[in-house]
């Protein structure tokens, strides 16, 4: 599996993800953010509704069923949510004026010439390109584009579309854009709740610094601004400002087809000259001495890998590691991505749930279970955040599995129960009592897995069906190949911890299953799924003061159908996302 590395210049918060599905995935890369003038803007983060890639819109049936605009699936119609502090004062004593615009400009490197993200080929030859063609799903090719058709600012927002003590969406607004597609949110230094700021005029156009006949541009529009003559932004030092992008069918934000990208971000105090004259904030500083003194720069760079798989690369021999990689890890590092598969290019990111005998099907007498691994490294010093967005178990009629515990917001814990329809995920990487020192909340590599359906096996196959074989534990040729290096560790999710509804994946899904000992074998799993996750990313997993160094979470997903279930093939697709905090 690629991986992809995000590398920017100053304090700033990166969301990444990986799709993967239970039917059919896609691994793609998200994106970080960037700015360079005098005065910072702190705390900057952005995230997406999606990190798919822009030609792909499309749900785990290959439909748009489950795939509208601000979801999970589509990449090609998106959202967009910055937010960050004022490094300069703009109240009504403060020393500058108030902030009348915003912009937003995407980029394909953090710093240096601007050039639209995106890997669509050039029509015509080299030095004399015409134009870039457009968005190919076959070739899997697009370019990063903002499209707006008739941008409008959400009127009312807080309460109805916007949660004021969060700032966080509680709804996404209609797709068909009745409600507006775009909102700035405040919240002043000693304020516990945000304000709506109104008045906002949203507005895109091209701008990069290269040509498209040289291919040095893209030609797309890449270049947002937010202008206000009337109402306007005045905030003390380190207040905060959210601007919230939503996708909606006419009205959104197309992801490049691979790769990284960066956003440099700006406010100015005038409505009409967005330009270095009228910059309040946007960038990094240098440090000054009085006299002839010696001035030292330099920078650390930000660093963040994350992968999503079937397959944990530490669980494999030197010969099946290559072999899974196509040659391109021959021996196990400190940390291997998560891979798509055992076998390259054969069901990449695909897992099948149920009785291998009976062509994975579901039954009313047994859980049934599968699972799959992310890992993430970065050097935020804040910690991360670990994000699910997907819907639950679907056949391309509308037919769905209902989420195990009828769903809620960010899901409700209940424990696997054979004959009624349940879908749900949880970390299988234990309790947590495990932790000593730097350790804990290690995967957990041994489980039902390998229980046969009957007391003697006459039925054969497992309860949890996998893609790399049920590996019992780390292979030998991991502690070889690292030797004495310290930095290595076992998979493990700590320093991030589960949360609360999503940490119980690890032991029995069902009673019993070795026929054996009942009180050893009783259930004691459970399991959750949120239904608005789709839209609205619900976390899994959290840390806020420590690097993350390698963790891993295994994620275990169960099933169970009722008598009544609808016959057919259920698929979904479920998209992992991750945020570090600089």
């Amino acid at each position: 599996m690629s991986i992809y590395r995000l590398k920017s210049i100053v304090r700033r918060s990166t969301m990444l993800g990986a799709a993967f599905a239970v039917a059919a995935a896609a691994f793609v890369p998200a994106a970080s953010t960037f700015a360079d003038a005098l005065n910072p803007l702190t705390h900057r983060s952005l995230t997406l509704s999606s990190s798919a890639p822009g030609w792909d819109n499309t749900d785990g049936s290959g439909n748009t069923t489950y795939a509208q605009p601000n979801s999970g699936a589509n990449g090609q119609k998106t959202g967009n949510t910055f937010q960050f502090n004022v490094s300069t004062d703009s109240s009504a004593t403060g020393t500058n004026a108030p902030i009348k615009g915003f912009s937003f400009q995407y980029c394909t490197f953090s710093a240096g010439n601007c050039m639209a993200p995106g890997n669509d080929t050039y029509a015509g030859t080299a030095g004399a390109y015409t134009a870039r063609n457009g968005d190919n799903i076959a070739a899997k090719q697009s370019d990063l584009n903002v499209t707006l058709a008739t941008p409008t600012e959400v009127t009312s927002a807080i309460g109805s579309i916007i949660d004021g003590t969060s700032g966080d969406p509680t709804v996404i607004p209609n797709r068909d854009n009745s409600q507006g597609n775009f909102v700035v949110l405040t919240k002043d230094v000693g304020d516990s709740t945000w304000t709506q700021s109104t008045g906002w005029t949203m507005a895109v156009t091209p701008k990069e610094d290269g040509t498209i006949a040289l291919g040095t541009a893209t030609g797309k529009n890449n270049y947002i601004t937010l202008t206000n003559s009337g109402s306007t932004v005045q905030l003390k030092t380190g207040g905060a400002v959210k601007v919230i992008f939503f996708g909606t069918d006419t009205n959104y934000i197309t992801n490049p087809g691979a790769g990284a990208f960066f956003v440099k971000i700006n406010d100015y105090n005038s409505d009409s000259s967005l330009d270095n004259t009228t910059l309040v904030d946007g960038g990094v500083t240098v440090a000054n001495v009085m006299n002839q003194s010696i001035e030292i720069q330099t920078k650390v760079l930000e660093t963040m890998d994350f992968s999503v798989g079937t397959v944990d690369p530490n669980t494999l021999t030197d010969a099946q590691l290559s072999t899974a990689s196509s040659g391109k890890y021959t021996t196990h590092g400190t940390c291997n991505p998560i891979l798509t598969g055992l076998d390259p290019g054969v069901d990449v990111n695909v897992l099948r749930m149920g009785n291998q005998a009976g062509e994975n099907s579901l039954s009313t007498d047994h859980t049934y279970s599968t699972h799959s691994y992310w890992r993430l490294s970065s050097n935020s010093s804040a910690g991360a955040t670990v994000y699910y967005s997907g819907v639950t178990l679907s056949n391309t009629v509308g037919d769905q599995i209902k989420a195990i515990a009828g769903g809620g917001v960010n899901g409700t814990m209940d424990s696997p129960k054979p004959g009624s329809e349940q879908f749900g995920l949880a970390l299988d990487n234990g309790d947590g009592s495990d932790i000593s020192g730097s350790t804990g909340y290690l995967v957990n590599y041994a489980s039902e897995s390998k229980a046969p359906f009957g007391t003697n096996g006459t039925l054969g196959g497992l309860y949890e069906d996998s893609a790399d074989g049920s590996p019992a534990g780390i292979d030998p040729s991991v502690t070889t190949d690292i030797g004495s290096n310290l930095s290595y560790h076992a998979a493990q999710l700590y320093p991030l911890t589960p949360t609360s509804q999503y940490g119980g994946g690890t032991g029995n899904i069902n009673a019993n299953y070795n026929g054996t000992d009942p009180v050893a074998d009783a259930i004691n799993t459970k399991f959750a799924f949120d239904t608005n996750s789709n839209t609205i990313p619900t976390p899994i997993a959290s840390e806020s003061t420590k690097v993350v160094d390698c963790v891993t979470g295994k994620m275990r997903y169960i099933a169970n159908i009722a008598a009544t279930t609808p016959a057919g093939i259920y698929t979904t697709k479920v998209n992992y996302i991750a945020a570090p905090q600089y």
